[in-house]
């Protein structure tokens, strides 16, 4: 097509078509304020130290993280379970980074597909590059519910997390070695009457 004789004025027609009702798509575009449940989801992964900089890289801001959601100074026998939480929220973390990499690889790698397309069509059809602009932000709208899901999940299991880890409420704790060995002594030295 782009060899035949008719195509500059084929062209020349096209834009004239264009230009008529262009006038009528500028009205509609407007822009849009950010997305307020994706920024809630992104304060949310920063203050559990998924997204953004290492948050628990220090041993003591892991080890006052877990004290303070334990209500007190960070006991010994708590200190495996703090550990089991500080090595799945680095498995959460490392998830979530793959995923989003992953996505913005598939955004970036259609954003330049489409574009690509438009520029070869524009050959042929005129587009303007504000139209090139315009789909290029419908393509980033349409993955950011795909983002919005993948930090939904995210935001999701690091509440479960929390919540089997660092619940205080439900936490059962045991006796200390020590405490054990004083109340089975009692208890056998006074098997008669064993309660107090």
């Amino acid at each position: 097509l782009n060899c035949h004789r008719m195509k500059p004025a084929l062209f020349s027609v096209l834009c004239e078509i264009k230009e008529k009702t262009v006038l009528s798509l500028r009205n509609t575009q407007e822009e849009e304020p950010p997305d307020p449940q994706l920024m809630r989801l992104d304060n949310m992964l920063i203050a559990e130290g998924v997204a953004g900089p290492e948050k628990g890289s220090g041993p003591n801001a892991a080890a006052n993280a877990s004290a303070a959601a334990a209500g007190g100074p960070g006991q010994p026998e708590n200190a495996i379970e703090h550990s089991d939480y500080r090595a799945k929220l680095a498995q959460i973390r490392q998830i979530y980074h793959q995923e989003l990499e992953k996505y913005e690889q598939a955004c970036n790698e259609f954003t330049t597909h489409v574009m690509n397309l438009l520029r070869e069509q524009s050959r042929t059809r005129p587009i303007t590059p504000k139209e090139i602009e315009r789909m290029v932000q419908i393509i980033h709208k349409k993955f950011n519910s795909i983002q919005v899901q993948l930090k939904q999940s995210t935001c999701e299991a690091v509440m479960i997390l929390r919540s089997r880890f660092l619940d205080a409420r439900r936490k059962r704790r045991n006796f200390s070695k020590q405490a054990t060995e004083i109340l089975n002594e009692y208890f056998y030295s006074h098997l008669s009457n064993p309660y107090p």
